[in-house]
């Protein structure tokens, strides 16, 4: 059996977003997305746990060298900080900026950049104090 080990570093990242669907009407979007829907958005400060997993190197003694991994994932999450996610960022132009969306964007925007052995394991963004989304998408 293949020995395999986690690494989980935490990142944070500001961003607003406006929660509203255009085929509902006003009262259902406030139903829906109560003070989400703020036609002037709202913003998080979002923290990002970022799970890596993978066999320890024997050279290293490491899964994935930290600075490689702060590198990757910054260029990502730069992308994102202070930006109004719903206005600024296409893909969300496009797609709902719910935590649940965002979690799954920042997942399909690392997967594959995460050098071999190591690979990505899970995400959790949190998006306030008191929820937060998780996301595993396939290996």
């Amino acid at each position: 059996m293949e020995e395999n080990c986690t690494l989980t570093k935490i990142y944070s990242f500001s961003a607003a977003h406006r929660l509203h669907n255009d085929k509902f009407s006003e009262k259902e979007n406030k139903e829906i997305f109560g003070k989400c829907n703020n036609p002037n958005g709202h913003g998080h400060d979002y923290y990002l746990e970022l799970t890596v997993s993978g066999k320890v190197a024997d050279d290293t003694g490491m899964i994935i060298k930290l600075d490689v991994l702060d590198s990757i994932v910054m260029q990502v999450i730069d992308y994102l900080d202070h930006k109004r996610l719903d206005v600024e960022i296409d893909h969300f132009v496009n797609v709902r900026a719910s935590g649940e969306n965002i979690a799954k964007y920042l997942w399909d925007k690392l997967v594959d950049k995460i050098p071999q052995p190591a690979y990505l394991y899970h995400i959790r963004l949190w998006e306030t104090s008191e929820n937060y989304f998780d996301y595993r998408g396939e290996k």
